[in-house]
């Protein structure tokens, strides 16, 4: 016997259960129609939740780039690797983010770079053309455009290709706060010579910012 066979068997057995010989025909004509019903309904039903979830948008997570962060490292952030244009973000299993930027390109997607660096747990602020500050601080920055505390949570290194990768550790950020990141457009660019590029600095979170669009000055140092 095949496997169709059994198949049609078991759903035959199915259909007559609970009939006997001594059931009458208008009975058994009943039973038959109710069940056919149900079928049809479960069908139906299943159709409708099938369209459902197309109409819905239910997201599949096939695809890396579009998957929500899982729990992984110690920041609660997900493992993320991301390349475009213009910049690439790779979390690391020491809880560090690196990050290199195009400098002909990064601040045409500075929103796509924060939020790449927010999606793999670094708390950041990126703007361009703007450069802000919290309530408290005085807005001392360093010839480079960098302002205190800035060093514990974000390093430059060059690699031998000359490229600079930007690590960033989330663990190191103070509670309450996230990273600012100011890009100078291409006039800023031009009145401080282009040194420096961007400003950083860490500013509080759930408060508002200062923001101006003064340059900071340029960098002198020979």
């Amino acid at each position: 016997m095949s496997h169709h066979d059994t198949d049609v068997l078991d759903a035959l057995r199915d259909s007559l259960d609970g009939i006997t010989m001594d059931t009458p025909v208008e009975q058994i004509e009943a039973a038959g129609r109710a069940r056919r019903r149900r079928r049809r309904i479960a069908g139906m039903t299943a159709g409708v939740a099938a369209a459902a979830g197309l109409a819905l948008g239910v997201p599949t997570y096939g695809n890396p780039s579009t998957a929500p962060p899982a729990a992984g490292d110690s920041t609660g952030a997900g493992a993320v690797h991301i390349r475009t244009a213009a910049y690439t973000v790779d979390t690391k299993k020491d809880g560090t983010v690196h990050a290199t930027f195009d400098k002909q390109r990064y601040f045409t997607d500075h929103a796509g770079l924060q939020a790449a660096l927010r999606r793999a747990g670094f708390p950041v602020l990126i703007k361009e053309g703007e450069f802000c500050k919290g309530p408290q601080d005085d807005g001392t920055l360093d010839p480079s455009g960098v302002g205190p505390g800035v060093g514990n949570v974000m390093k430059g290194v060059r690699g031998d290709d000359g490229k600079v990768t930007f690590v960033f550790t989330p663990s190191a950020m103070p509670s309450g706060t996230q990273l600012f990141i100011g890009f100078l457009n291409e006039a800023q660019l031009a009145s401080v010579h282009g040194n420096p590029g961007s400003v950083e600095r860490l500013v509080p979170t759930g408060v508002p910012l200062t923001c101006t669009t003064q340059a900071p000055p340029a960098d002198t140092r020979s």
